[in-house]
């Protein structure tokens, strides 16, 4: 991947595909430390490059991109993407967020429909429910609290054990540097769970502004983020297509029905396409 100095800090980012075929870009989950793009990147570059010009990036305090002190909000993280697009001479792009990913991607479509072919949600929500907030909310306390009882690095452990609780069992060393990568990004990770917090209803209360195509795709099975929210975010918006896949857990880009995803993509994207050439011709 390469490294650049965008929006104020060291972003590591990849693309994939033909320059001159139309882009995508793709904003992974997570609410800060882990892998960043690494795992849709393993599932998903390969296929949607044989179209389109993929964009992934490692968000703030994520992956292989920096932790910088500040800029965890929306805002400011949905131009982060803009800088991005700019430095690499991109005008316009379907865009694509994933979980966490998806707020930043709607908050961009928001704020920059004019680079904004069409709007994908995975997997994801406004964050505007309070049942929802308050999960968040005591994650980011529970962090809080186990800092102040047993340190930093065991916190960190904690928590990561918290999210993904096979992974210590099933691939330890991976387990280790993510935590040893986590602990040097803590301050990070708390500022992007408050920024998650900070969202309100800026996001709900605007959802009729977006005029783009929109997909919106969710798992009946997710235990992160419950379909219902899926189902609420896809009304919100309209003309919005909703998929709901049957028997799926969270992470669609990445699990066992990242294929079914993948497809559903690819068709929404193909209309999409088709759709915005035929109102140019006319």
């Amino acid at each position: 991947m390469a490294i650049a100095e965008i929006n104020g800090y060291r972003m590591n980012y990849q693309v994939f595909g033909d320059d001159t075929a139309p882009a995508l870009a793709l904003i992974h989950g997570g609410l800060g430390g882990g892998d960043g793009s690494k795992d849709t990147i393993n599932r998903q570059a390969d296929a949607l490059s044989a179209g389109y010009r993929c964009v992934f990036y490692d968000r703030r305090a994520c992956g292989g991109s920096d932790t910088p002190a500040d800029g965890y909000g929306m805002a400011n993280c949905a131009r982060d993407l803009r800088e991005l697009m700019g430095h690499l001479g991109i005008s316009k792009a379907h865009i694509l967020g994933s979980s966490a990913g998806g707020p930043i991607a709607t908050q961009f479509a928001l704020d920059y429909p004019e680079l904004t072919d069409s709007l994908i949600l995975i997997n994801t929500m406004t964050y505007s429910e309070e049942a929802q907030q308050e999960i968040r909310r005591q994650e980011l306390r529970r962090l809080q609290e186990r800092v102040a009882a047993v340190g930093r690095s065991a916190a960190v452990e904690h928590a990561l054990s918290d999210r993904f609780p096979q992974m210590i069992s099933d691939d330890p060393e991976r387990f280790a540097r993510i935590a040893a990568e986590n602990l040097a990004r803590i301050d990070g990770i708390a500022a992007t769970q408050q920024a998650y917090l900070d969202i309100g209803d800026s996001l709900e209360s605007r959802l009729a502004e977006l005029k783009m195509p929109t997909l919106v795709v969710h798992g009946d099975a997710d235990s992160r983020i419950p379909v219902e929210c899926g189902r609420s975010l896809a009304a919100g918006i309209a003309g919005a297509e909703l998929h709901v896949i049957s028997g799926a857990e969270h992470g669609l880009m990445t699990n066992e029905a990242a294929g079914e995803t993948q497809r559903i993509i690819l068709d929404f994207l193909r209309r999409a396409s088709a759709g915005q050439a035929q109102a140019a011709a006319n």
